[in-house]
């Protein structure tokens, strides 16, 4: 016969759900349409939505910490143009979700720094980069890690998989404690 949830562990399985949907739910910063792609890692949005940090109705987006081949100037590429026709394809005219970097906002060009999503909750930072249209640079001027944003899933948390950089920070040690806690097998009879 299954024994009831004593009310220690409900409260703790509400925390846990909070705190799993804070560390990975697509943040709503900011969206709206994106209006213009200009090459693989930059473009415009129509503001829908946003913080109290943006002004402007249209801003221009620059994707957090990676490096999408050039398509203007000396260094420019064949790949450049791959990489622009891949954004183009995924985001023009779609609605977005922007996490926006917390630390500095924006880039000496005035672009805001953010991890994209699209409607279905996707990331499209790591959609770039797995696609190989463009690679990881940890710019680390801003509020992003990489190799968080690319490699972790709320799945992978509770399964136990999260990558070495993952396991090293305090909120998901404290998730894993956590779940750990809930997961016990109550010795109350």
């Amino acid at each position: 016969m299954d024994q009831p949830m004593i009310p220690g562990k409900a409260f703790c399985t509400l925390i846990l759900l909070f705190f799993i949907a804070i560390a990975s739910g697509a943040p709503d910063e900011a969206s709206g349409r994106v209006v213009l792609v200009t090459d693989g890692d930059t473009f415009d949005v129509e503001i829908i939505e946003h913080d109290g940090r943006i002004q402007e109705d249209t801003i221009r987006i620059r994707l957090a910490d990676l490096d999408a081949p050039e398509l203007y100037g000396e260094r420019a590429c064949k790949e450049g143009e791959w990489a622009r026709d891949y954004t183009y394809s995924w985001l023009m005219d779609n609605i977005v979700t922007l996490d926006i970097d917390d630390v500095n906002g924006q880039d000496e060009y005035g672009r805001w720094i953010a991890v994209c999503y699209l409607e279905d909750g996707r990331n499209f930072n790591k959609m770039l980069v797995d696609s190989g249209n463009a690679t990881i640079k940890d710019f680390r001027s801003n509020e992003f890690d990489p190799y968080v944003w690319r490699d972790i899933k709320v799945e992978d948390v509770v399964l136990g998989k999260t990558s070495e950089e993952a396991s090293d920070s305090s909120l998901w040690r404290f998730l894993a404690e956590l779940l750990e806690l809930i997961l016990r097998p109550s010795t109350a009879s």
